[in-house]
């Protein structure tokens, strides 16, 4: 280890968006320790991006003070992320989503780096053929039993939280702050609804993190926040909305809307549908108990019956 001008970092967002933030308290404490020269914890680095320590880096940078840093080496960018995850899933403090969301991150770059050494597990014979020394298992499987055995979790959420975590980077596109509140902690929003919102056209997801910061939602529900969209009727303004002048209208309560509870349970099946493909893609059956196969057959069962039942009614509507 060795001190080093703060300059000499440099920050990568990749790896900056995997760091959960310290809450104010925690902040302030740090600065004092920093100020007091009592901290002396080092600035891990790689490639001299920093990978831990974001925070106290800024911190010494901001107030002039000199720093340990420590070089951590890795054989790639996935090892980093990698590692990064690992680190922020010891912390005590971290939010659900964001360990759901690091689990997530986690699991891309593990399986790369499964790739990457499944490749060079390699050997060629004659004729430039490749063979496999041990026996092909699917990357996917092998990163996701890995990464739910350290986190006491299954494989099949560790592909649950992989698809949480796409959604999230998705929204994040389109709206940064609504993300920044539900990895926080501040807005609960389910799974399923996550996977939902991700689909939202921009201007709509903007309309609901308005209407949320107007009402103060810290929990949303999404069929009623379409409803909401489709009672304000939406739409991305045009140029000539925009140039036109305001013109004085009477307030009016939103109209019924007949096929709202319709749309909401259209756009909820295919959720559905991609979790049952889920259990069909990662479950080996096989080994699976009777009394767990008995229990998603009467489930599976009772879910039949009732699509059954909506269908014969639209049918005769």
């Amino acid at each position: 280890m060795s001190n080093y001008n703060n300059y000499t970092l440099k920050l990568d967002l990749e790896f900056t968006n995997l760091i959960q933030p310290l809450e104010d308290r925690e902040h302030k404490s740090l600065e004092r320790k920093i100020s007091s020269h009592a901290y002396s914890e080092p600035i891990y680095t790689w490639n001299g991006l920093i990978v831990d320590g974001v925070e106290a880096y800024q911190i010494c940078h901001k107030r002039g003070v000199k720093f340990r840093i420590k070089r951590m080496y890795f054989l790639s960018r996935e090892d980093a992320i990698s590692w990064i995850c690992t680190q922020q899933l010891k912390r005590e403090d971290l939010t659900e989503a964001n360990r759901k969301y690091v689990i997530g991150k986690k699991y891309d770059a593990v399986k790369a780096i499964t790739a990457r050494i499944s490749s060079e597990n390699s050997t060629t014979g004659k004729g430039g053929h490749t063979y496999r020394i041990e026996k092909k298992i699917p990357c996917r499987h092998i990163s996701a039993t890995q990464i739910a055995s350290e986190c006491n979790t299954s494989p099949a959420s560790v592909y649950k939280y992989n698809e949480y975590s796409r959604a999230l980077d998705n929204i994040c596109e389109k709206t940064p702050q609504m993300v920044e509140r539900i990895r926080s902690g501040k807005l609960r929003i389910s799974h399923a609804n996550i996977i939902e919102l991700s689909r939202l056209p921009h201007y709509e997801l903007k309309k609901l993190y308005d209407y949320m910061i107007e009402k103060g939602i810290e929990h949303l529900s999404y069929p009623d926040m379409k409803r909401e969209l489709q009672w304000r009727k939406v739409v991305a303004p045009t140029q000539k909305e925009k140039i036109a002048e305001p013109k004085p209208v009477i307030k009016q309560m939103p109209k019924f809307d007949p096929d709202a509870e319709l749309s909401s349970l259209s756009l909820t099946i295919p959720s559905w549908c991609s979790s049952i493909e889920r259990v069909m893609n990662v479950t080996d059956f096989q080994r699976s108990s009777k009394e767990g196969k008995k229990r998603l057959k009467i489930q599976l069962s009772n879910l039949m019956t009732v699509i059954d039942k909506i269908t014969k009614i639209l049918e005769e509507a």
